[in-house]
């Protein structure tokens, strides 16, 4: 978990919390250097804090302690993310837009709950905007590279289709079968990309981890 220092003015005020940081992962060597992609703790909670903001839509945010399941799953997604990001840079995918940029930033906000609600959850976390600025570029990146690399990933044949009928719940319809086995095949060939990049990209994992 991330700590926090509360300091206090001149006139002993106290001020906004300061995050008191540690190293949770080093993707591209196996020790902090330049052109290694630092991953701090406090990147992994306001990731897994994000994601438990989507789940629970317009209530109250969450607070408190993590569960440590999430926090390794936070950090393992965004291990997989800067793997990718890496790679797309290194066979020089054009780079996204500022404004795609922007959409996935809108997007990121949207699904936090709205922009209110995103901005009390950063400063819950001590965390600041550009930092969703920053996430928002890297997954664009990221998406440019896997439309590029896993063209026709998703398509679901017929006979996959029809494997997957007498297994499907009970009210689901084609098209929602189609897209959930189109949403796994996406999801499948993208750990495929990750596993791959791991055993050739140097990363170092201090924790948590699954």
């Amino acid at each position: 978990m991330v700590a926090f220092a509360v300091p206090a003015d001149a006139a002993g005020t106290a001020a906004l919390p300061v995050r008191l940081d540690g190293i949770a992962a080093i993707v591209g060597a196996n020790a902090p250097s330049q052109g290694a992609d630092i991953v701090l703790h406090s990147d992994v909670e306001l990731r897994a804090r994000l994601a438990l903001a989507a789940e629970t839509g317009s209530g109250q945010l969450p607070s408190g302690r993590l569960p440590q399941a999430l926090l390794a799953a936070s950090l393992q997604e965004i291990i997989g993310e800067l793997l990718i990001a890496r790679e797309a840079r290194r066979v020089q995918i054009a780079l996204p837009t500022t404004a795609d940029a922007q959409r996935e930033k809108d997007r990121l906000v949207r699904t936090a709950g709205g922009p209110v609600r995103a901005a009390t959850l950063l400063l819950d976390v001590g965390a600041r905007e550009e930092e969703l600025d920053a996430i928002a570029r890297r997954r664009v990146l990221v998406a440019a590279f896997l439309r590029v690399n896993l063209e026709g990933v998703t398509t679901v044949t017929q006979a996959e289709l029809e494997q997957a009928l007498s297994s499907r719940s009970e009210g689901m319809s084609l098209e929602q079968l189609r897209a959930d086995l189109g949403r796994a095949a996406l999801e499948r060939a993208v750990k495929r990309w990750v596993v791959m990049l791991r055993a050739r990209i140097p990363v170092r994992v201090y924790g948590p981890e699954p």
